[in-house]
């Protein structure tokens, strides 16, 4: 199989993953605790960037500017989360205001260094950086305190699991071996093919979050 048809069946098993987590929420969002309402929210911002996104491609138009809103509306969702987790760990205040300062840096970088017509390159790395450190902090507190008995029944488990996962392998293959190497167009479409993967990871570890009936700790 070429680079560019495993790139494109993988976007494409992504794509369909999206619906998926997007059903499974609406589903049961009667029964849905607050965790699985925003990453249900997050779902459904990735929804609307991508079916964007697929539209202006079609037209042939530049969509990049989607990806500077969708980099702020996805940090401050799971920054929600992250308020409320690591609440005992880190004060909340510290937290928004570590939220603030990447709204004020993300607008900062597109007014004077990647405008919308660009990849906003340098948000997103920040932004995998501080989601991994985030990830790392919950997976600490959830070992210090042990509350909970069955861990594979807790959604924040999996969404942190998702968010560990995932921008682990966008921050390695797509900023360092995309940004920093130069490479061939074949090893370029391998290298997105293998972020589409770290994807599909994702939101099937959102699909099990959104799914679960969550427990009492």
């Amino acid at each position: 199989m070429s680079p560019v048809l495993f790139f494109e069946k993988a976007v494409i098993a992504g794509q369909v993953l999206v619906v998926v987590c997007l059903l499974i929420g609406i589903y049961r969002f009667r029964r849905a605790s607050k965790d699985q309402k925003i990453v249900l929210a997050l779902v459904f911002l990735a929804f609307i960037v991508e079916l964007a996104a697929r539209i202006l491609w079609t037209y042939k138009m530049n969509n990049l500017f989607l990806f500077h809103l969708y980099a702020v509306g996805e940090f401050t969702l799971l920054m929600f989360l992250y308020i409320a987790h690591l609440n005992g760990l880190i004060k909340p205040v510290l937290m928004r205001g570590l939220l603030v300062a990447f709204i004020v840096f993300a607008i900062s970088n597109t007014l004077f260094f990647q405008n919308l017509k660009e990849f906003n390159s340098n948000v997103t790395f920040i932004e995998c950086l501080l989601l991994i450190l985030l990830a790392l902090l919950y997976f600490y507190k959830l070992l210090r305190d042990l509350n909970h008995r069955k861990l594979q029944q807790v959604p924040m488990f999996w969404i942190n699991m998702s968010v560990l996962t995932y921008f682990s392998g966008a921050l390695i293959l797509f900023h360092v071996a995309n940004d920093l190497i130069p490479l061939p167009e074949k090893e370029l479409g391998a290298i997105w093919g293998t972020h589409a993967l770290f994807n599909i990871v994702h939101y099937l570890l959102y699909a099990i979050a959104l799914n679960l009936t969550p427990q009492k700790n």
